[in-house]
């Protein structure tokens, strides 16, 4: 059964983006949509715990709780 379509409204310069997406010269634009959509999408998206641990180290560095990277080689004697 195919899916319902619709049209919508873009400019002629994201037209012309679209047109340098093709992977053969009459792709239709909805297969180049479809696979923008698709690459879009993270098919492993982050864990809690990933999202908590990212949080945490942004506390730290609003914090000051960090070490730059002049100072890093400074410690470790490297330049």
């Amino acid at each position: 059964m195919p899916e319902d379509t619709t049209t919508i409204e873009i400019t002629r310069s994201d037209r012309t983006r679209l047109e340098s997406l093709r992977r053969y010269p009459r792709e239709p634009y909805r297969t180049i949509v479809r696979r923008l959509l698709d690459q879009s999408e993270d098919p492993e998206p982050l864990s809690p715990e990933t999202i908590a641990d990212i949080q945490a180290s942004l506390d730290e560095i609003r914090r000051g709780e960090f070490v730059t990277h002049e100072e890093l080689k400074r410690d470790l004697g490297i330049e």
